[in-house]
């Protein structure tokens, strides 16, 4: 009997063995970048190709034309180094702007990283009020990083924040409205121009703050739409989602989350909307390129 269990085991831990040795080719198989593409055309000429960085169950972003950028989010913090290698690989030498969307770790985790190994001109961050500002280490982290590299740092409440790259790509901040005790709806919401090709980047705000958007003095059209809180039902709020009218509709999150994302509202809406679905837990790395003749998914 002590021989059968023995052997039960040993097959139990070289079937867990086998699962895992599967699941780590599988993860490095769906990398966009490593495995189909010159990573050193990113970096040279006038193109510029918009990154939604698989980083997990979190977000992060990249707009890059030549050897500078504009990152949004990092992730959490075990993937700062992932986004630190992967701006590298990609030819980023210098970022002109960091944006922390909300001071959730999945979003900012990584960004602390991210500000000691390139020089960047300006962070933007929502502005908290003093009940709104959490006390987490996370946060901590990114502040201290800020400091102690001596980065301008923008915070951003009901106003419009331009910001320019070059004269091809520029971002634009359209919320938060107002000050909201579900951090989530604290998102700085960027509407990111390439040329004629319009990126809407949501962050995680929901319902809520999409209804204040959708409310105010936008232009809302977009080509593109990176849904909020990773295609969670909480951020299909029909009518904004409706008047973006966006082809493509990009979301990050992780295979197998917890959360369940993305859901069934999500995947519903882009069905009924006939829009190109593309995410992260699928496909790994998602790179846009776009020059003035429209846009194109780097494969």
């Amino acid at each position: 009997m002590a021989r059968r269990k023995s052997k039960k085991k040993m097959k139990k831990l070289i079937g867990i063995i086998i699962a895992l040795i599967l699941a780590f080719f599988a993860y490095e198989a769906k990398d966009v970048i490593t495995e189909n593409v010159d990573v050193s055309e990113f970096a040279k000429g006038d193109a510029v190709y918009v990154h939604f960085i698989d980083v997990g169950q979190g977000s992060s972003t990249l707009i890059q034309q030549g050897t500078s950028g504009i990152l949004i989010d990092a992730g959490e913090k075990d993937y700062g180094q992932v986004v630190v290698d992967y701006l590298n690989e990609v030819g980023v030498t210098s970022l002109e702007y960091v944006v922390a969307s909300h001071p959730h770790s999945d979003h900012i985790g990584g960004l602390d990283e991210v500000l000691y190994a390139f020089p960047v001109d300006e962070i933007v961050l929502p502005e908290l009020s003093y009940d709104n500002t959490p006390t987490t280490r996370v946060f901590e982290d990114l502040l201290i990083a800020i400091d102690e590299n001596n980065i301008p740092a923008t915070f951003t409440l009901a106003e419009n924040h331009g910001m320019w790259m070059t004269d091809d790509v520029s971002i634009s901040t359209i919320g938060p409205e107002k000050q909201d005790d579900n951090l989530n709806n604290m998102s700085v919401t960027c509407y990111v121009g390439c040329y004629n090709t319009i990126f809407a980047i949501l962050g995680d705000a929901e319902k809520d703050e999409l209804k204040d958007i959708y409310n105010g003095n936008y232009s809302l059209e977009a080509d593109i739409i990176a849904l909020g809180h990773h295609g969670s039902s909480t951020s299909i709020y029909k009518p904004y989602l409706d008047a973006v009218n966006a082809d493509v509709a990009v979301i990050s999150c992780g295979a197998g989350n917890s959360y369940g994302h993305p859901h069934k509202e999500a995947l519903d809406y882009i069905a009924e909307n006939n829009m190109n679905s593309l995410r992260t837990d699928e496909m790994g790395d998602i790179v846009f390129k776009v020059t003035a003749d429209g846009y194109s998914l780097v494969e």
